[in-house]
């Protein structure tokens, strides 16, 4: 009885693993489906700056700096939200990549994100404003954001 307790205990284990790789692959499905949905807004708001630029100029409609302004600030959240699911997505794509080195697993699992458009400025490695050190290089970040 011990070879088929070893086999069912081991299928079992292979199917756990199934499981939760499928949960993982909706996940970054839904994720990928929220980003395209955020883009298609950000175009439509991106849309809507350009016609009102040009009832401005073009047929001299009265809007005000304060009305784009306001659209631009909403296009900016829009743009903050896909950049944050953008990393979550990316985070969950390297859990999974074999290809990945394991400190960058770690970081990913461990939840650490880049700031978008800031480096280390000795390796050159995307790096967090908030933390102290490079997570690839080691060199203090602190010094250099403030």
């Amino acid at each position: 009885m011990g070879v088929i307790e070893d086999l069912v205990q081991g299928f079992g284990k292979e199917v756990s693993k199934v499981q939760t790789r499928s949960q993982e692959l909706m996940k970054a499905y839904n994720l990928s489906q929220e980003v395209r949905e955020l883009e298609r807004k950000k175009t439509a708001k991106l849309i809507e700056i350009g016609r009102l630029i040009y009832d401005k100029f073009e047929k001299q409609d009265p809007i005000t700096d304060e009305i784009l302004k306001e659209r631009v600030k909403e296009t900016v959240v829009i743009e903050q939200d896909i950049i944050q699911l953008q990393a979550e997505l990316d985070s969950l794509k390297m859990q999974n990549d074999p290809s990945t080195p394991a400190y960058k697993k770690a970081e990913a699992k461990a939840g650490y994100t880049a700031t978008p458009g800031f480096e280390c400025p000795n390796c050159h490695a995307p790096a967090n404003r908030e933390k102290s050190f490079c997570p690839t290089c080691g060199e203090p970040l602190k010094h250099n954001s403030e």
